[in-house]
């Protein structure tokens, strides 16, 4: 170990000053997040599947609606029966991707969601009220604020749920359709799919 003279600091290097920085921040924050949890009784029960999923929860299912139509803009259909079918679509391809991620993947997963879903977190991390009535604009704005961040944990976040809606949209006849590609080969596709 060099001794530093008094009076004089060591240098760091900036990205060790950033994981420290960053592992400060993450900490304070989901320590926030669990006395919150705690003291609200939210860490007694386990809250189960909503209906006709294997992961998402029903808080969860609230939040991607929200968040479909600011990751993909104008690629999502405009409103109507399409629209809504769609989003049903969208939203059985990311429970299925949660599913398999495997426990170690989900549970990760189901903490970011639970981040975003507390109202006090939520605030404090996107800036967003209620996710039943957050605006695609409103939605956009926090992703970039989690993209541009200089906390690792947020622009890991941003990455994690733009992969995901966008991958789940790009298994879609819409999504094929978005890129101009045909589509699999009916043959293939239908043996692999049955």
């Amino acid at each position: 170990m060099r001794n530093i003279p008094i009076g004089e600091e060591p240098d760091f290097d900036a990205t060790r000053r950033t994981l420290l920085r960053t592992g400060l921040f993450g900490a304070l924050l989901l320590g926030t997040a669990g006395v919150t949890a705690g003291l609200s009784g939210c860490t007694r029960r386990v809250e189960s599947s909503a209906l006709g999923f294997r992961v998402l929860r029903d808080a969860d299912v609230v939040f991607l609606l929200a968040l479909i139509p600011g990751v993909l803009g104008a690629r999502l259909l405009s409103e109507g029966p399409q629209h809504d079918a769609l989003l049903r679509e969208l939203l059985q391809h990311i429970d299925l991707a949660c599913y398999r991620l495997g426990h170690p993947g989900r549970k990760a997963l189901l903490q970011l969601f639970d981040l975003l879903n507390m109202r006090l977190t939520r605030w404090a991390t996107t800036g967003v009220g209620a996710w039943e009535h957050a605006t695609p604009e409103r939605v956009q704005a926090f992703l970039e604020r989690w993209r541009t961040s200089s906390f690792a944990m947020f622009n890991g976040g941003y990455r994690g749920l733009v992969q995901l809606v966008a991958s789940a949209f790009f298994a879609t006849r819409a999504g094929w359709a978005a890129a101009n590609y045909p589509g699999p080969p009916a043959g293939p596709y239908q043996a692999l799919n049955s």
